[in-house]
């Protein structure tokens, strides 16, 4: 099996970059004076070489990949507990759609049948927990997932690009053996200390589905550009239909990045909506640093993280929105 082909069955992105190893995630490492460094899915062995740059003189490595220099154990189905450690490891990623598009999913077919969730790095996630200190690189889309986070310490977004072999967007948690609240549980992005997971937790947009509205509609009044560009000066953004730079023929019944929603309102109220629901969703992102909005692959030309706007979230926002522009309308379930 080639290189490349073995990374995508296995879901293998080896971490070259230490740059991750923020100084809270450094001080956590070293609060659980833990005296042997523990990567399961050891790879190449970059984090266990980054362990002994930072003072630990016992490693323990495992891998399921037979051509690497480690005792083999298939981590995904069991992760043995090792006293006295702290896990640094940095997991397989592969979604069920990922593994079924690239024709892989026979090779990884055992792991999704007692798997309850829908990428790997999350059964990872769950078979770390078996130990009592942990430090994972993980999928950023882990922050938005229902994921029981119970165990954690912190959660810390990234955005340099960590890997040399793909763009994607990660995280760095921590967690120890307690349970605990989310008002507990810090979120950081880089160095810089956000808040707790309580906050943004309440910060989320729930719509109530009291207004009628369809998106990817061939018929729809507000055009949604769901996804960062590079450009800086082009974000997520409502807009007429005729402003996109995009041909909504195009759009179909699945589309996630460029949308187009019909609404039962009247003419002269859709650019006072477009205009509520543009303020609302700046005020959104800068009131919870976009945490809550979902990941993209690649960074904006200024360095920043590119985000998407989930439908849920756009639905909230356009809801505010109507409601602002009619305030006596009467409001019903759809």
């Amino acid at each position: 099996m080639n290189l490349a082909l073995k990374k995508r069955t296995l879901g293998q992105f080896f971490t070259k970059n230490p740059f991750w190893l923020k100084k809270h995630i450094l001080e956590f490492i070293k609060s659980t004076k833990a005296n042997i460094a523990f990567d399961p899915f050891a790879g190449d062995g970059d984090l266990l070489n980054l362990a002994k740059q930072i003072g630990f003189k016992k490693m323990t490595g495992l891998d399921i990949d037979r051509s690497l220099n480690w005792k083999i154990n298939d981590s995904l189905l069991n992760i043995p507990k090792v006293k006295n450690s702290v896990l640094i490891t940095n997991p397989p990623y592969l979604t069920n759609y990922s593994a079924k598009r690239k024709g892989i999913y026979d090779s990884v077919k055992k792991y999704f049948d007692i798997c309850k969730y829908d990428d790997l790095y999350q059964l990872a996630v769950e078979k770390c927990l078996s130990n009592d200190f942990g430090v994972m690189i993980i999928p950023e889309t882990f922050i938005n997932s229902g994921f029981p986070k119970n165990r954690l310490i912190s959660v810390t977004i990234i955005e340099n690009q960590l890997f040399n072999d793909t763009e994607n967007p990660v995280c760095v948690i921590c967690f120890d053996n307690k349970n605990k609240l989310n008002d507990k549980i810090k979120v950081y992005k880089n160095d810089k200390l956000l808040g707790n997971l309580s906050y943004f937790e309440k910060m989320r947009k729930i719509p109530h589905k009291n207004i009628y509205m369809k998106f990817n509609s061939p018929k729809g009044q507000i055009a949604l550009r769901a996804v960062d560009t590079t450009n800086p000066q082009k974000p997520i953004s409502f807009m007429k239909p005729e402003e996109i730079d995009y041909d909504l023929s195009d759009i179909k019944h699945s589309s996630r990045l460029i949308t187009v929603i019909e609404l039962e309102a009247k003419n002269d109220a859709i650019d006072k909506m477009i205009e509520y629901s543009n303020d609302s969703l700046v005020n959104f992102r800068k009131k919870t640093h976009d945490v809550l909005l979902s990941p993209f692959k690649g960074n904006k030309k200024n360095g920043e993280r590119r985000r998407r706007l989930d439908y849920l979230t756009a639905r909230a926002i356009l809801e505010d929105a109507y409601e602002f522009v009619n305030p006596d309308a009467k409001l019903k379930l759809f």
